[in-house]
């Protein structure tokens, strides 16, 4: 006599029942290739235009690293910066940014938490700068 250990029921055909009655193995699945064949409905990689960008944010982040400098070296220079933005001078804002050695096109935004700095490149990119206070 057959003693069940498991109270559940046993599955006497260990694998599914279309295998056991047709007695094949499943269709094997297809091979998924890395890149792209020449039937691909997308344009073939052309990199220069992303080495261009990345060109040009390297200079981006050069400039946001100017004013990050002299926040993080003048007093003065912080403490005239906060206080521009909280008192919403933005003339007087951005002409602290410039005056960092800042030379390429940005825009400050500022609210009682903090400044927002976007660096940007009109033709590629551009670098959203984040500070609290």
């Amino acid at each position: 006599m057959y003693y069940n250990y498991h109270p559940y029921y046993v599955n006497t055909h260990p694998y599914p029942l279309w295998v056991a009655v047709n007695n094949t193995s499943p269709s094997p699945l297809p091979k998924q290739t890395a890149m792209p064949t020449n039937n691909s409905p997308f344009p073939a990689v052309n990199t220069s235009k992303l080495k261009t960008s990345v060109k040009n944010m390297q200079a981006i982040i050069q400039q946001a690293q100017l004013l990050t400098t002299k926040i993080a070296a003048s007093e003065q220079f912080s403490h005239d910066l906060m206080n521009a933005a909280q008192l919403s001078n933005k003339k007087e804002v951005d002409r602290l940014i410039t005056s960092t050695g800042v030379t390429i096109q940005f825009e400050a935004k500022f609210t009682p938490t903090g400044i927002e700095v976007h660096f940007f490149e009109i033709a590629c990119c551009g670098l959203t700068v984040n500070l609290g206070w």
